[in-house]
């Protein structure tokens, strides 16, 4: 029997990977899905969906269980996917609608605000203390998983959950998966006859090579990006109409894959007078639906399957991982993973994303060595700011989560020192004001 803890399964991760799993391998292994969250109304309709498509797809083998305790769900785990949002909804509500409207008044925009900007910062500061807690658990109940992190900040906390972790550790994005994807489609070219490698930083991974039946496609790739002309459609741009990347790539001379409305929050070119790329992505308090169905159609799975009782699987790297270990199949994905010298011009004590084999031995990252120098210095910029929230997380430190925000691209696009302190003590009061911990 494979046990897969599955800690916060009443997010979309949940029912998404759960579905994955069984997938691959409802009819071949005997499987455990040991769902757990803290509210037990999410839990009880991920389970119910489940179970109608474990009848409907004559899935007998994989056992759906769910337990509102942590321990319970990590007893004797093989392997633990941690997907969790601490101290409210993800994306909607508090404290998320102050970790972005506070800002806003100080003149900077975050259309997400889970990776960088003042809104990452403090959903670390809060999600922090409960994943040590929760890695503390797998350490005791679970010590010969695996972790799966899919929670964001997903570089400052998956080197926070590694520097307490006992266990093996790697952290999941799609961002890769999902862009690779979308350029494959838009050239015409089957996905499976390309090969992409990619590398940076999460959320900030660069297109390094890209080949079809042997020949370098990149400057395709380049051509279609900066010629594209996208489509309006409903009051916003979709995040993948390449229109503030392009604008990166066409000075770069590099195309990341983060989509639109994510990456005008790593640098500091949109947060100015001209607001127009960035106001077009950026959205506030978003309802649950939405949110949800938004979510499902980057996963790869399109809107009309959301509800479906087909099992379909996702382009979500979690439940390959599983399968490569469980089985001893080889399973290639975008991995977060420390910088063991892989990336050789970005810093050793950092998350990097790069290519990644895994199999019955276990994760092996793969080589890329340099990446290049203009790529690897706006990494850099973002490198720096995780770094010292890692610290402030792990040593309780204040005012290293200051420092944080001095060094974030979007404060120093539009703050002064004293603008930051305002903001940030403002955000933390807010904080405080919910009851919400941070740090300690």
């Amino acid at each position: 029997m494979v046990k897969v803890s599955v800690i916060g399964a009443g997010s979309g991760f949940g029912r998404r990977i759960s579905c994955d799993i069984m997938a691959r391998m409802g009819k071949t292994h005997d499987v455990e899905l040991a769902l757990c969250d803290i509210d037990a109304f999410k839990l009880n309709a991920v389970k119910e969906y489940l179970e109608k498509v474990k009848e409907k797809n004559g899935i007998t083998r994989t056992k759906v269980t769910t337990t509102l305790d942590r321990k319970e769900s990590l007893m004797n785990a093989d392997f633990v996917l941690l997907s969790v949002s601490i101290g409210g909804p993800a994306y909607f509500g508090e404290p998320y609608e102050s970790e972005v409207g506070i800002p806003e008044k100080y003149g900077i925009t975050q259309p997400v605000a889970d990776t960088m900007g003042p809104g990452a910062i403090f959903r670390c500061m809060r999600t922090a203390p409960e994943m040590i807690r929760m890695v503390e658990d797998v350490n005791r109940y679970a010590p010969n998983s695996m972790i799966l992190n899919l929670t964001n900040p997903m570089a400052m906390l998956t080197a926070i959950v590694m520097r307490y972790a006992k266990v093996p550790v790697v952290g999941l994005c799609h961002g890769v998966s999902y862009n690779c994807n979308i350029i494959a489609e838009r050239l015409g070219i089957p996905r499976e006859e390309i090969d992409f490698i990619c590398a940076g930083i999460n959320h900030m991974t660069w297109f390094i090579q890209a080949r079809h039946n042997g020949k370098d496609i990149l400057p395709e790739i380049r051509d279609l990006i900066l010629n594209y002309k996208h489509v309006q459609t409903g009051k916003r741009r979709s995040p993948q109409d390449w229109a503030s990347r392009s604008k990166i790539l066409r000075e770069f001379g590099w195309f990341t894959t983060e989509s639109d409305r994510h990456i005008v929050e790593y640098v500091p070119w949109f947060q100015n007078d001209d607001h127009k790329d960035l106001y077009e992505y950026s959205e506030f308090t978003k309802g649950t639906k939405e949110q949800r169905q938004s979510w499902y159609a980057d996963t790869g799975v399109t809107l009309e399957q959301e509800e479906s009782m087909e099992l379909v699987v996702s382009h979500e790297a979690a439940s390959g991982i599983i399968e490569a270990v469980t089985t001893g199949k080889t399973f290639v994905f975008s991995a977060n993973v420390m910088n063991d010298g892989y990336i050789t011009n970005l810093p050793r004590n950092c998350i990097v994303e790069v290519p990644c084999t895994v199999d019955g031995n276990g994760l092996h990252p793969h080589y890329v060595g340099e990446i290049p120098t203009q790529c690897a210095a706006l990494c850099q910029t973002n490198i720096n700011e995780q770094l010292l929230m890692i610290e402030a997380c792990c040593e309780q430190d204040k005012q290293k989560a200051f420092m944080a925000m001095m060094l974030d691209p979007e404060c120093c696009a539009k703050l002064n020192l004293t603008q930051m302190r305002q903001m940030f003590e403002e955000m933390w009061a807010r904080e405080e004001e919910l009851g919400i911990p941070l740090l300690k």
